[in-house]
């Protein structure tokens, strides 16, 4: 099967990602109409994507694409995402990427945050 043109531009922007290399990871990402929302996070601008990311590129071992489907510009990518952590050593997760003029323009990733929101709690 022969990959669209959306699904190699969002399988770059994941091998860059999973090779920790933000300024090559940015290139894939559009500078305007930008968005990008997680259940533990959201921003409306490419740059502070990045700088999210980026957070969590110590602790990314791998990112394991079980299974991408491409549908015009949109493109769904079922992953498992490896990490040092223990209690998050493989997170199943669902990408969501439109893209526009060879460019991401909106990102949407779907996973249980449970046990990672459990890290920020404060006890009362």
């Amino acid at each position: 099967m022969v990959e669209s043109d959306a699904e190699s531009i969002v399988t770059a922007c994941l091998d860059a990602l999973g090779d920790r290399d933000f300024e090559r990871l940015r290139t894939y990402l559009a500078d305007t109409g930008f968005s990008y929302r997680s259940p533990v996070s959201a921003t409306d601008r490419a740059d502070d994507f990045i700088i999210i990311v980026s957070r969590v590129g110590p602790i990314l071992e791998s990112i394991e694409r079980v299974r991408t489907f491409a549908d015009g510009n949109d493109v769904c990518s079922i992953l498992k995402l490896r990490t040092t952590m223990e209690v998050l050593r493989e997170v199943p997760a669902v990408l969501l990427a439109t893209v526009t003029d060879g460019k991401i323009v909106t990102m949407e990733v779907f996973f249980d945050a449970s046990e990672y929101n459990k890290m920020f709690e404060i006890e009362s």
